[in-house]
């Protein structure tokens, strides 16, 4: 038996209708018919359809619904709108589109503002927002401060802390008001290396318009982080600037700076006169060193920026070197033994590595700190406390067990109590106070973990993971350990597991889509580190250090 059909039926015909409807709608303009307004600009006349630019425009409808005189009137002038511009807008009305450029934008987006049209407007802010540069982020910030575009304001400005190196060597920048300098260099958020990129940006601020300019620079520097500039640099300062020199306010910030350096007893209470909050710029992250290929050894330093997509290099190595260990320790990176590629009469050789060397972001520059006790490549590196830790390792012949720890007040490595096994391809951690030696190989692959107390200067046996590994990831996160990854002697890992010191138990997590090897999870951003952030281990297979 057939299935009767039903005898009615629901159209949905809502997408062709509203383009029938336009469609019809813009026929009838174009042919002055059924039109009952005319917009005058200038010499203008603009033909339309109240109702049309009132569903479009809240303030169309409460000129022709209200008690206003032009809700009977066939003809409004308008006096302080672009023609173009209005147009554009009561094309928009018809048709549902609008042609924005810039040349078009700077009329249309005040246009669209005073006559509340809400998508043309959202449509300029989001084109303007696309258009920044560091040429012109200024002023689109200003234009849109002028006209209420909050979130387009709030854009231009992080732009402009973001790339602020770049902004501060346009004309734009040197042609702000104080009050505007004021607040841009005041913000948390300046995407600046160190402070002597604010300090030389307010100088050349200055030496604009020096004449105006000179009376506002001890009020400036308060925007500049001093007790975060490096003692060589404040004494230069000092010494030889002559809108320092001259000025007694500012060489009383700048005394006041070198205090907080050569007192550190009495930080805190300078910390009240001047700021020494960190910028809290976007993470960057360095790869340092490592192998290119099999055979080639780097010594190049590469930093990365990722809201720009884009690399710089910095200062080399002095020996290219790989399988190394790298932290932060005191707002310096520092790059632990390895394997160094040497010169000897014309022949390349390598050697296991005792040597460090420290790089300082202030200066861009490397220089060789005391030497370890021992040669270590594929060690653990970890700082607590403020003292930098070098662990276990490989050098040459032995893997080791051993532990040294670097202060940088004391200039020396001391030896402290070893670890229980010998340990090289490993991962290290610190949490809450304690190291934790994790895996990795030591004459094979290992599963165990052990953490040492610094208060009892001794190692104890803690649970192990449920997978021997190597050349992991390890992450500390929400107060647990993570390991992520690795070789387990016979293949490649994709299982991961977390550490609970309170419980002093692993649980697996979910795995990894793919196996993984050498692997850098995320980690939490250890206090006092600058911008270029943590410090994530060795890197196992080509030997490159990563910091982020």
């Amino acid at each position: 038996m057939e299935q009767q059909a039903k005898p009615y039926m629901f159209a949905s015909l809502t997408r062709p209708h509203s383009e029938q409807l336009l469609q019809g709608l813009q026929l009838l303009r174009q042919d002055h018919e059924l039109c009952d307004i005319v917009l005058r600009v200038g010499d203008a006349k603009i033909h339309a359809h109240k109702v049309v630019l009132a569903s479009i425009s809240p303030y169309f409808k409460a000129m022709f619904t209200g008690s206003l005189s032009e809700k009977e009137t066939s003809e409004v002038e308008f006096q302080c709108v672009d023609e173009a511009a209005l147009k554009a807008i009561v094309e928009y009305a018809y048709t549902g589109t609008v042609f924005i450029s810039q040349e078009t934008v700077e009329s249309l987006l005040p246009a669209a503002n005073l006559l509340q049209v809400k998508l043309v407007l959202k449509e300029c802010c989001s084109f303007l927002e696309s258009q920044l540069d560091a040429g012109n982020c200024i002023g689109i910030s200003r234009f849109a401060e002028t006209y209420g575009c909050h979130e387009l304001c709030l854009s231009a400005s992080k732009f402009i802390c973001q790339h602020f190196e770049e902004v501060c060597q346009t004309e734009e920048f040197l042609e702000l008001t104080r009050a505007e300098l004021d607040e841009i260099v005041s913000n948390d958020c300046l995407n600046v290396l160190t402070e002597e990129s604010v300090f030389y940006a307010l100088e050349a601020w200055i030496k604009y318009d020096l004449t105006e300019r000179q009376q506002y620079l001890a009020q400036l520097l308060h925007c500049v982080r001093l007790p975060l500039l490096s003692v060589k640099f404040l004494t230069r300062l000092y010494e030889a600037n002559h809108l320092i020199r001259d000025d007694h306010a500012c060489k009383h910030l700048l005394n006041e700076a070198l205090k907080y350096h050569f007192m550190p007893e009495h930080r805190l209470s300078y910390q009240t006169v001047l700021s020494t909050r960190p910028r809290c710029a976007p993470k960057v992250l360095l790869a340092v060193g490592g192998k290119a290929g099999l055979f080639a050894t780097l010594e190049s330093m590469e930093m990365y920026f990722p809201q720009t997509d884009s690399w710089i290099g910095l200062a080399p190595l002095s020996v290219p070197r790989y399988e190394f260990g790298v932290a932060v320790l005191e707002q310096k990176v520092y790059v632990v033994g390895g394997i160094a590629t040497h010169m000897r009469q014309g022949i390349s050789y390598r050697r296991h590595e005792s040597s460090v060397e420290c790089w300082d972001p202030d200066s861009n520059t490397w220089a060789s700190v005391e030497r370890m006790a021992e040669c270590r490549s594929t060690l653990g590196v970890v700082v607590l406390a403020g003292e930098l830790y070098a662990l276990g390792g490989y050098d040459g012949q032995y893997y080791l067990q051993s532990v040294e720890k670097y202060g940088p007040k004391l200039k020396e490595w001391q030896p402290v109590a070893p670890m229980t096994k010998s340990r090289s391809c490993f991962a290290t951690a610190a949490l809450d106070g304690m190291i934790y030696a994790i895996g990795g190989y030591g004459p094979a692959h290992m599963n165990s973990v052990e953490r040492y107390d610094p208060s009892k200067d001794s190692w104890d046996m803690v649970a192990s993971m449920a997978d021997k590994r190597i050349n992991f990831g390890v992450g500390v996160m929400l107060g647990f350990i993570f390991v992520v990854g690795g070789h387990n002697g016979v293949s490649h890992l994709s299982s991961i597991e977390r550490y609970d010191p309170q419980q002093n138990q692993w649980t697996a997590c979910r795995p990894m889509n793919e196996p993984r090897t050498a692997v850098f999870p995320p980690q939490e951003r250890y206090p006092g580190t600058r911008n270029f952030g943590l410090v994530l281990r060795v890197f196992p297979l080509l030997g490159a250090g990563l910091v982020r």
